[in-house]
């Protein structure tokens, strides 16, 4: 338990070096303070809280308001925060199965030369497609119809902050509902990863508002779209995060299933609910049976027989796996070490301080923490305990995974937030409206210097930050670079990439369309002096390029034939 205790302490003190918290928990330490030495500042406190609170009891309305100030505020930053560019592999195989769905299919056959287009994330056999469960493609699947597909991210993140407006309503005061939901925005709307990037957690986290904003609904005042959107919401994790979603998922239908049993909750409620939760599991089936042709065996499993990997829950063992290509088996190799680390019990404690930091640091920082303090209260309470617990279990099952992201507690997202706002609430009153105002304020302040310095190419942050609570790190912009170069010079091209020498290289250069031969420029490996010259022959209607990524920047040269 000491040891624990020291490295949790370790762990939050090393998530003070990130995305300036340093700086935040100073200047949340400062007014906490100058709150509690009488300072009171000139601006009507009290005066905006009592029109705040007007506007929070007309539900609909704020529920609307959160909704569309999340679309407008994103869009009036597209100049300081562009669309983004897919950077990782997570991003590129949700495309890949995006680009599929958008082409009206659930699959694609299997390339000739399928070896030349291997990358991780992705199965070559028995089809190709992305190894990830479709729930986030079929929305950028959306997205890419309407002609980009950062359309259906910047749609679906301001779904997700009305969600969760929606779902605290049902548990908390409405000011208090409203509070928490303006807190999504700034936290995750404007400049996270999620709104960021192609394989963020909005989809899970709106399938967990939905399934904890419909619970109480259903206790107080049963109606059958309040059960529809119950199951909608389950449909919505299962497809995303199945695992880490069942800590949301699990409570609720054991709470359901207690009420029923005192007579709280008629029979009939759970019919709708069972008939969404079955239509959506027969959709995944299809789905399965589509990508392995085997309606019970997911893709995952696909890719893990194959590579593998995905090595993230604890009895996934390591295996030996026959690889091809050098690249590839660096990455195994990789995702063998992260599985390893946690092997004993001192490093299962020391692993899990730094998921807990990686997890406080997006979802709360220095200025959401501080209301945290009453949680003991909060507890005591009742009111929330559900959410709680939900909470609880879904951290749990993160930290149940040898390595995770942030985004694999997505849908426990409504429940921090609503523990940040009754936390808040449970303030002493003297202090608290002076709290409520310079909390935004200080997250506003260090989002501006982040972005801010992020613009001026100034450090301020560890190289690596996809799990920053702000904004996410720019990645490699080779690849974009290059493609759209390609694209602006027009006719049909084939890029043959060489193996890479770094082995701690894990950026991909090899993702492709879900129609490989049909789309303008072809990604390929350069695998040996046979298969290169099968890969010319098929792709001989096409300008050949070599691509050298050892260089820097990585360079690219007409392909002068097979050496």
């Amino acid at each position: 338990m000491l040891a624990f205790a020291l490295y949790l302490l370790a762990g939050f003190g090393y998530a003070l070096y990130f995305d300036l918290n340093l700086l935040e928990a100073v200047l949340v330490g400062g007014a906490v303070f100058c709150i509690y030495r009488g300072f009171t500042p000139k601006f009507p406190v009290t005066r905006a809280w009592r029109i705040f609170s007007r506007l929070a009891h007309r539900r609909k309305t704020a529920v609307t308001l959160v909704f569309f100030s999340a679309l407008a505020i994103r869009a009036a930053l597209l100049p300081l925060l562009p669309v983004p560019h897919p950077v990782v592999t997570d991003e590129f195989s949700q495309l890949l199965l995006a680009d599929t769905l958008a082409h009206g299919r659930l699959s694609n056959p299997t390339h000739p030369l399928w070896m030349h287009f291997e990358s991780i994330h992705i199965i070559q056999k028995p089809t190709y497609n992305s190894d990830y469960f479709p729930g986030t493609a079929a929305i950028l699947a959306l997205g890419v119809l309407a002609g980009h597909p950062w359309i259906a991210v910047w749609v679906l993140c301001a779904a997700m902050c009305a969600a969760i407006c929606w779902m605290l309503q049902a548990w908390l005061p409405p000011p208090w509902a409203l509070l928490g939901a303006l807190l999504a925005v700034l936290r995750f709307d404007i400049a996270s990863y999620w709104v960021n990037s192609y394989y963020g957690g909005c989809l899970a986290a709106l399938g967990g508002a939905l399934v904890l904003g419909s619970y109480p609904r259903l206790i107080s005042k049963p109606k059958l779209p309040t059960a529809l959107l119950l199951g909608l919401g389950t449909v919505a994790i299962v497809c995303t995060r199945p695992f880490e979603g069942l800590a949301v998922v699990i409570p609720v239908a054991v709470a359901l299933g207690y009420n029923l049993i005192q007579g709280r909750l008629r029979f009939w409620t759970l019919i709708p609910i069972a008939g969404v939760v079955l239509a959506g599991a027969a959709c995944l089936m299809l789905y399965c049976r589509a990508v392995t042709g085997d309606p019970l065996r997911a893709p995952y499993a696909v890719n893990q027989q194959t590579y593998g990997w995905p090595m993230t829950l604890p009895w996934f063992h390591p295996r030996e796996i026959a690889f091809d290509n050098v690249e590839l088996r660096r990455y195994y190799d990789y995702e063998r070490q992260v599985h390893d680390r946690s092997s004993t019990i001192l490093g299962e404690l020391k692993f899990s301080t730094l998921k807990l930091q990686e997890t406080w640091r997006f979802y709360f920082g220095p200025a959401l923490s501080i209301p945290l303090v009453m949680l003991p209260l909060v507890w005591r309470s009742r009111r929330i305990r559900l959410l709680l617990i939900c909470g609880g279990l879904t951290i749990l099952a993160s930290l149940v995974e040898t390595g995770s992201s942030p985004h694999y507690s997505a849908a426990a997202t409504g429940c921090f937030l609503a523990a940040v706002a009754e936390c808040t609430r449970r303030l002493p009153r003297a202090q608290r409206p002076q709290l409520m105002l310079a909390v935004p304020l200080i997250m506003l302040a260090i989002l501006a210097m982040r972005i801010g310095l992020d613009k001026a190419n100034l450090p301020f942050t560890q190289a690596v930050n996809f799990e920053s609570w702000c904004c996410v790190q720019p990645g490699k912009p080779d690849k974009a670079r290059i493609l759209a170069m390609l694209e602006k010079a027009g006719g049909r091209h084939l890029v043959i990439v060489k193996p890479k020498d770094n082995k701690d290289d894990f950026f991909q250069w090899i993702y492709n369309g879900a129609d490989i031969d049909q789309a303008p420029v072809v990604w390929a490996r350069d695998i040996g002096l046979t298969q290169d010259r099968a890969l010319l022959e098929h792709f001989r209607d096409r300008k050949v390029w070599q691509l050298d990524p050892n260089a820097q920047p990585p360079r690219l040269t007409p392909f002068s034939g097979v050496e």
